[in-house]
């Protein structure tokens, strides 16, 4: 009954908070969903960041979710903020943006529906909002680039300092050979299968080879996981990725592809907003410019 009622509830609401049209959105404007708990800064990069987990509002209307997990993820939106000051003084153009700015206990936009609003319609709605917004971004990176790339952002507070880079495979699966990484169970599984189907890389080097995501930060001094120098997480705590790059990138058929970074304490000081921002700027399009074919900001200005 519970899975029936979410679901009526949730086309009840999608025909009620009809979106308007991706084309539709400026880019650097912000659109709010429902009440104000969802906000979409447009952008017109292929460039999609989603920011689930650092917001702030406690609205009554919304009543305290009763099992899941409930943590803040602190500087997570400013960080966010920086980055778009970023991309728009690299680039002149900007990211898609999508915040949650309820409340981890009000609502988890990082879970599916039932255990994300807990049945409660105002929570419901806001959650529809928010990955209705991620949808139209995807939209327009597709009819503008022919592919985007979905960054979920997080924050963990786990013993080893470093970035969390979730691909959807869980710590004893980035240990396999890479034999077993690049078959197809493993490619179909991660949020980079559509990267592996235009990338000159294969699933494995994509994960942790020397032109990977972890390879990039390590070019930095900056410690992250899966990468060169730490290929799988061993016996410490490690976020695999969750919801939003499921539905969006590794469920996604097409042209999307995604990652979940969770960034350690550190990164996420009011002190290093500036500096995380711009080494995630840098990372970011120095990742598209080996993956995507061509120099990928020549492509952008």
């Amino acid at each position: 009954m519970k899975k029936i009622y979410s679901l009526l509830l949730s086309v009840f609401i999608f025909i009620e908070c009809a979106f308007p049209q991706s084309s539709d959105f400026v880019p650097g404007n912000s659109y709010w969903g429902k009440n104000h708990f969802v906000e979409y800064v447009a952008g017109n990069l292929p460039i999609i960041i989603s920011v689930p987990h650092g917001g702030s509002l406690k609205p009554e209307i919304i009543s305290d979710r009763t099992f899941g997990v409930n943590a803040r993820d602190n500087g997570t939106q400013e960080v966010a903020r920086e980055m778009i000051t970023e991309f728009m003084g690299r680039t002149g153009k900007s990211p898609h943006v999508i915040f949650s700015h309820l409340v981890r206990r009000k609502l988890d936009v990082n879970r599916e529906e039932f255990e994300a609003a807990q049945e409660n319609t105002a929570a419901l709605t806001a959650w529809n909002d928010y990955h209705g917004f991620i949808d139209s971004a995807q939209a327009s990176a597709r009819r503008s680039f022919g592919k985007g790339f979905l960054i979920d952002l997080h924050g963990q507070n786990h013993p080893e300092q470093r970035i969390e880079i979730g691909y959807r495979l869980e710590s004893d699966e980035l240990a396999m050979p890479d034999a077993d990484l690049n078959s197809k169970e493993y490619i179909e599984k991660s949020s980079l299968k559509n990267l592996v189907k235009i990338s000159a890389y294969s699933h494995a080097e994509l994960i942790h080879g020397k032109n990977s995501l972890g390879a990039l930060f390590d070019t930095y001094g900056v410690r992250s996981t899966p990468s060169p120098s730490d290929p799988a997480p061993k016996s410490y705590k490690f976020f695999s990725g969750g919801y939003t790059i499921f539905r969006h990138a590794a469920e996604d058929t097409t042209e999307i592809f995604g990652v979940q970074f969770e960034l350690n304490p550190e990164l996420r000081s009011q002190d290093h907003f500036e500096s995380t921002a711009k080494l995630l700027v840098s990372v970011i399009i120095e990742y598209l410019n080996i993956h995507c074919g061509e120099k990928f900001t020549e492509r952008l200005n």
